[in-house]
């Protein structure tokens, strides 16, 4: 069934109780082909429980979707739209002109003033700088705010002196004047969501705003910025953790976003309405709108890229790790679902092997692969045994966890053993981290299993299924393959790369244009031209080996894990002879990223433990740092440099340039404080540095927010010395003092609570401790504005990633945005993936009666478990399923269990049952509880956790437990994700079903298009799947809906019978019997006829109806 028709409005069904309504039409343009297109506003409608009654449903209008619509589909779905005529009704233009009660005369004379205010407010600004703003001058902002709040004169405000004097007292140094900045904003802003944005995108896209602004006049453009957004994009995120971002990088996305939008808002306007004359030549406004997309590509993929660092996806440890996609149809359920009988496909042997490292057979002497293996060899590698050697087998796999100077040197956590042993560089194969790995089958054995399946299923079970079953193949036809596209980069491809080459400063740039200009017989280049370059493979892989060297870490990273380096980097480039420096620079960085992540305080102690005492470092941050190289040596000279006497910032300075390029470093000092309290020399030479570091303005720019975690684990272990901890709240007093965007920060990690349990261990006597704390409370209202904000970018963010899809569906043109599949990749991550309780953990162990164990996760809040020994004596240990971050770990109690009842609790975490060193909570049992919160979102992995009850309620010897609650790995965004995909996929496709079967309505000889047509839409699914989606469970959501919602409802319409009893499918069939004959004139069309109803008979053959939709009434379409 296509849709509902009530009331002559066609309501489409997206769920559950859901359905979408046209409302409103926004504005049209000219489409890709010459005709008319309009946009739509679907609005979200709620069903009541009562059924279809008017009465239960609810107009959800914070909830809607923007569709473009051809003409034949709104003549098909939206009929209140058309007019009398049958034309469609155009956007309404509301007369801007309309002024409610003011006179022309006196509007006239009070713009006049205006004016007059804004020229003497200028004025009077120059001439007090440096001195106490005079009142006049307050007086005269408060005049122009009181003008700006009346509607009809926001014209004249538009003046761009205005623009100037915002940014003057935006940039004041006196509080009042930036307070009077804000209100006068406030004032322009609260006419219409229109005015708002564009004082937004005006003020943001001044150059260097941020120098200009403090923090009360920057919160008070992101406030701004989160009513503007508030209803634009609706998208909950409840559940989901979102990282803390600052202020500085929070209005950084701002611009970017807004400057996106407001490009996209440009495309749209750029097309020229119908029936419009222009008088540019179609060559000018083709030139002028490539540009355009050009630039809206190039901005859409650095707020990708600021993005997703701010969301913090590219750190290592957090990389994507789910199963890759597997070849084939998106529309063909998977075999272990609909055929649970057959074997299963992994019965053929496979092995695992790595897509990117070298393995040993390509090195001509043993040595030469052990260096490469020491050089390229990174901690959480996964790594394989090539030969047998004491306990460890050749075959085995593992973990790659650390390396030193003794022999053997390598440290290996086996699977096969489930414990470390150190082996020889010679012995090991790189697999990898987990995305570097892939299943292989020999090709004699693949083609043996091809055989079977070919072979032994001749006839498979859900071959023939109702409609709800999935399995397209025939429709999904191959594309021929053009010789000359495949030497040459696709323009997304070569956009992609040119992506990086604009990130390039001055000679840098001018050196790699100077490149292209060679191999393309020396043409002038500019911006025009290179938009539209055909870029040869080989030119793109020079390209690639040129841009590593000249790209900082932060677009390096982003120029690893982009399509054009995966698809033309590493393994394309493995012969040439500059591939080396290439491997390097990508190795170095990931290298970094992987030990700026090493958070194992275990590690760090077995370091110190296992080497010998002569061949350590002297100083433990001479330990931290000696795996990092170059890099890490800059710490070192920052420590040396300002332990030195005399001026300090000419040598601190260059460092401070040199770790904003390379962050790593940095991280991982301040990630040094979350390790075990007996690094306590370690933990005061880092917080001296850092708290001198504070005090150079180029130092707030390194990404402090992304290792605070660190000092929240320090300041809330209850075993952290109290000088390491009189010290960190001095570097962290002193941190917000001078930007409380880390204020804000720490607010929402909770660190008012931290902060509070420290004083009340140690008694009130931390200095400062109070002042941090009260500075921490007074940013509650930030904290929640900065949620608010990283909340509705990263919705509006997917929103127009799904309006791209959708222009992608009906213009059938590529996609061309880089770092498009990166951004799909992690918001589809976490699908194919369900952690749930049982899955967190192994086994659960407890320290007597064994038996009762079962009673702690049975969820039945009436059996407990019951210990029997001495006080003080019993607890639960946990064996951790491995990776699993605790995001909450909760014990349940009941009061009524008296003496019984825990009134003490510590919990402590280790690599294994003899090495519980690390005490991770410690909970004090009110009489009145019943849930206890141990532990909440945990930041690195234990492989056991131990809870021990120290002390009973009353005195009690023994204890009773009800239960456990133990909550895994925090929510993905695939969820939410999946669900705005499938909506806007459904609607897509419902709209246009709607439109072709009231097409065939009216003319059953366009039944003959119909096979092309869905051939066209499902191959164009399926290109978007593999190109975007990550793995299986994305495709198949993604194939499942576009199945159900064009091809079911488009199946059952033209086998419905019409009020003569024909069906306009059987009145094809008729007419392909009455012209048999003419399949033996050559001259006749009729074999093309026959062809095509052949293939359009495919659709029955895997696609049942279920039950006749009512008949598609033909609107009447006004004559062109």
């Amino acid at each position: 069934m296509v849709g509902e028709l009530r009331y002559r409005e066609f309501r489409v069904p997206l769920g559950p109780g859901l359905h979408a309504y046209p409302d409103e039409l926004i504005r049209q343009r000219v489409g890709h082909d010459g005709h008319p297109e309009y946009q739509i506003r679907w609005l979200i409608l709620r069903r009541g429980d009562e059924g279809d009654g008017g009465s239960g449903q609810v107009d959800c209008k914070a909830e809607h979707i923007l569709l473009w619509m051809s003409k034949d589909e709104i003549y098909a779905n939206c009929h209140k739209m058309l007019g009398e005529d049958g034309q469609v009704i155009g956007p309404s233009q509301e007369s801007a002109g309309e002024v409610g009660a003011l006179d022309k005369s006196v509007l006239e004379e009070m713009e006049t003033d205006v004016k007059s205010l804004i020229q003497r407010a200028l004025r009077q600004l120059e001439e007090c700088v440096g001195t106490i703003p005079p009142a006049p001058l307050l007086h005269t902002v408060h005049v122009l705010s009181a003008y700006a709040s009346i509607e009809p004169l926001t014209g004249v405000f538009k003046d761009p002196r205005v623009l100037d004097l915002l940014m003057h007292m935006l940039s004041s140094p006196d509080y009042q004047i930036r307070w009077s900045a804000g209100r006068m904003i406030q004032a322009l802003s609260s006419h219409d969501a229109g005015t708002r944005t564009q004082i937004l995108l005006s003020l943001s896209q001044q150059e260097a705003i941020e120098k200009h602004l403090d923090f009360d006049s920057r919160c008070a453009l992101l406030a701004l910025f989160a009513q503007a957004t508030l209803s634009e994009h609706p998208m909950s995120f409840e559940g989901i953790q979102l990282p803390q971002v600052p202020g500085r990088v929070l209005f950084s996305l701002v611009k970017r976003y807004l400057h996106v939008t407001s490009l996209l808002d440009q495309l749209n306007d750029s097309a020229a309405e119908p029936g419009a004359q222009n008088t540019s030549a179609p060559e000018e406004l083709s030139g002028e709108r490539g540009q355009l997309e050009l630039e809206f590509s190039m901005a859409m993929g650095t707020l990708i890229s600021e993005l997703v660092q701010a969301m913090r996806w590219d750190q290592a440890s957090d990389r994507p790790r789910s199963s890759a996609r597997s070849p084939g149809s998106i529309f063909q359920p998977q075999l272990a679902d609909v055929s649970p009988g057959l074997p299963a496909a992994q019965a053929q042997p496979s092995f695992r092997r790595s897509r990117r490292f070298r393995p040993r057979s390509e090195f001509a002497s043993g040595n030469t692969y052990a260096l490469y293996v020491r050089d390229t060899l990174q901690p959480g590698m996964r790594v394989r045994m090539l030969d047998d050697y004491e306990e460890i087998s050749a075959g085995d796999e593992g973990e790659f966890r650390q390396s030193n100077n003794g022999v053997p040197p390598v440290q290996v956590f086996w699977e096969s053993t489930g414990r470390t042993y150190w082996v020889h560089w010679h012995m090991l194969e790189i697999l990898g981290f987990e995305e570097d790995i892939e299943d292989m089958v020999e090709a004699d054995e693949y083609q043996g299993a091809v055989a079977s399946r070919v072979l032994g299923r001749a006839l498979p079970a859900w071959r023939w299924r109702p409609m709800t079953e999935l399995y397209a193949v025939p429709y999904v036809l191959p594309e021929d393959e053009d010789t000359e596209e495949c030497e040459h980069l696709t323009l997304a491809e070569w956009w992609e790369l040119l992506f990086f080459i604009k990130k390039l400063d001055g000679p840098d740039h001018q050196e790699v244009l100077q490149i292209l200009q060679e191999n393309l017989d020396g043409e002038i280049l500019d911006d025009e031209i290179l938009a539209e370059l055909a870029v040869p493979i080989e030119l793109a892989q020079d390209l690639l080996l040129t841009l590593p060297q000249r790209l900082n870490d932060s677009a390096l990273r982003d120029l690893i894990n982009c399509h054009v380096y995966k698809k033309y980097g590493p393994e394309a480039l493995a012969g040439n002879q500059a591939y080396p420096s290439l491997l390097e620079a990508q190795e170095d960085v990931l290298l970094l990223d992987a030990q700026a992540q090493a958070k194992d305080s275990e590690d760090a102690a077995k370091v110190e433990a296992k080497e010998p005492p002569s061949q350590s470092p002297n100083t433990p941050l001479q330990r931290l740092v000696e795996g990092y190289g170059p890099a890490g040596k800059i710490l070192l000279d920052l420590e040396q440099a300002l332990s030195s006497e005399g001026t300090q910032e000419n040598k601190v300075k260059p460092l401070l340039l040199q770790l904003q390029r390379q962050p790593q470093p940095f991280l991982a000092l301040m990630q040094s404080l979350d390790t075990p309290e007996t690094n306590r020399t370690l933990h005061l030479t880092v917080l001296r540095i850092l708290k001198q570091l504070v005090d150079f303005p180029e130092a707030l720019l390194l990404p402090w927010h992304e290792a605070v975690d660190a000092c929240m684990a320090c300041l809330r272990s209850p075993n952290t010395d109290r000088e390491v901890l009189q010290e960190l709240i001095f570097f962290l007093h002193r941190l917000t003092s001078v930007s409380r965007d880390y204020a804000v920060v720490l607010n929402q990690l909770g660190a008012r609570d931290a902060i509070s349990k420290a004083l009340e261990k140690h008694l009130g006597k931390l200095e400062l401790a109070q002042e941090l704390r009260d500075m921490v409370f007074k940013c509650e209202k930030h904290a929640h504005l900065y949620r608010k904000l990283i909340t509705n970018i990263l919705g509006g963010c997917i929103q127009m990633v799904l309006g791209q899809i959708e222009d992608h569906r009906r213009t059938h043109q590529p996609i061309n945005i880089p770092f498009f599949d990166v951004f799909l990749r992690y918001l589809c991550q976490g699908s194919s993936v369900e952690v749930k309780e049982d899955k967190c953990w192994e086994k659960v162990e407890v320290s007597s009666n064994p038996h009762r164990a079962s009673k702690l996760t049975d969820h039945n809040p009436k059996t407990y478990w019951e210990s029997n020994g001495s006080a003080g004596s019993h607890y639960i240990t946990l064996h951790m399923r491995r990776g699993i971050l605790i995001r909450q770990l909760t014990l349940l109690v009941a009061s009524e269990d008296s003496s019984y009842m825990p009134a003490r609790v510590v919990v402590c975490g280790g690599d294994s049952t003899s090495s519980l060193h690390t005490e991770l909570n410690s909970v004090n049992v009110m009489p009145s509880a019943s849930r206890v919160i141990l532990l909440e979102n945990l930041t690195r992995f234990w492989p056991i956790i131990q809870i021990r009850i120290k002390r009973c309620q009353q005195g009690g010897i023994d204890t009773r437990i009800r239960g456990l609650e133990i909550l895994g790995p925090k929510p993905t965004f695939w969820p939410v994700f999946r669900e705005q995909l499938c909506r806007h996929t459904r609607l897509f496709y419902m709209v246009r079903a709607q439109a072709w079967s009231q097409d065939m309505a009216e003319d059953r000889r366009s039944l003959l298009h119909l096979s092309s047509r869905l051939n066209g839409a499902l191959r164009q699914e399926q290109n978007f799947a593999d190109r975007f989606l990550p793995d299986d469970e994305a495709a198949q959501a993604l194939g499942k809906t576009c199945w159900e919602a064009l091809v079911s409802p488009v199946v059952q319409n033209i086998t419905s019978p019409d009020e003569d009893g024909i069906s306009p499918l059987g009145w094809l069939l008729d007419q392909y019997l009455e012209c048999q004959e003419a399949v033996f004139n050559p001259q006749s069309r009729g074999p093309a006829f026959f062809s095509r109803v052949r293939r359009l008979t495919h659709l029955l053959v895997h696609v049942e109806p279920c039950e006749a939709p009512p008949p598609v009434v033909a609107t009447p379409r006004p004559s062109e």
